[in-house]
């Protein structure tokens, strides 16, 4: 299992691919912040909020996950690594496994780049520091992090369970794209910019359980919940990834 956890790890980091989404990521901080500056400065004759540059990322978070673990996940299958393992003995429900943590380490090591790459950008282009205290800011960071590595797991899962298929760039990317809109939608009525919440009943409670515990949410929206809520959300979507994952991983053909 600690062999295989190795060499999948080390495959990430000789991945052509994942330098590509850290290159997808400096651009989109560096252009984002940029289009911030210059709309600000020159339409609006203010100043750059710290706030707008330093939380880009969480709004393409998701997709830039999943596009990662797509790739590298996806490479396994199409050089053959994975059937090779299952072949040199590997076990499945172990090959699953490491593919997965990998997929949580995707997460984290994206977030980790982009909050550098955020370091850097923000005292160019802004006014001053966050508005937040630090308290606040290593909360919001733990908590996007938490998110990723969650969606990491959830993303690598689903294209064990489709057996590498062309078909999981396309379900990978909707499903994310649609938890998105869902999450949006929750969100506009729960915190409506006018007025007050008219959600009442079974549906409030399902909308304040779909913010409270999604991880897809977490990343739409500044920490409002304790910090429990964010860990058992990502926690319970790791665990039904990986069951789930595991009882068809373990039944499926590998061509």
């Amino acid at each position: 299992m600690f062999r295989n956890l190795y060499a999948d790890s080390r495959r990430i980091f000789f991945s052509r691919s994942f330098y590509v989404v850290i290159f997808i990521i400096f651009i989109y901080q560096l252009i984002a912040s940029l289009l911030i500056w210059a709309l600000t400065v020159f339409l609006s004759e203010g100043q750059v909020a710290s706030d707008e540059i330093a939380f880009l990322y969480p709004s393409i978070a998701a997709f830039i996950v999943t596009i990662s673990t797509l790739f590298i996940t996806q490479r396994d299958f199409e050089d053959g690594c994975i059937r090779n393992k299952l072949i040199s003995g590997v076990k499945r429900s172990d090959a699953f496994l490491s593919a997965v943590v990998c997929g949580i380490l995707q997460g984290a090591l994206l977030t980790i780049v982009d909050f550098v790459s955020s370091m850097i950008v923000m005292p160019i282009l802004s006014k001053s520091f966050m508005d937040f205290s630090i308290p606040e800011i290593a909360d919001y960071w733990l908590v996007i992090t938490l998110a990723c590595m969650s969606i990491g797991a959830f993303s690598t899962a689903l294209i064990m369970i489709m057996g590498g298929s062309k078909i999981s760039y396309v379900a990978g990317l909707s499903v994310a794209f649609m938890l998105k809109v869902v999450d949006t939608h929750v969100l506009e009525k729960l915190y409506p910019e006018k007025g007050n919440c008219m959600l009442t009943g079974t549906k409030l409670e399902l909308y304040k359980f779909i913010d409270r515990y999604n991880p897809y949410s977490y990343l739409l929206v500044e920490p409002h919940w304790d910090s429990l809520s964010y860990i058992v959300g990502c926690t319970g979507l790791v665990v039904i990834s990986v069951v789930v994952g595991i009882i068809v991983f373990t039944k499926k053909e590998i061509r």
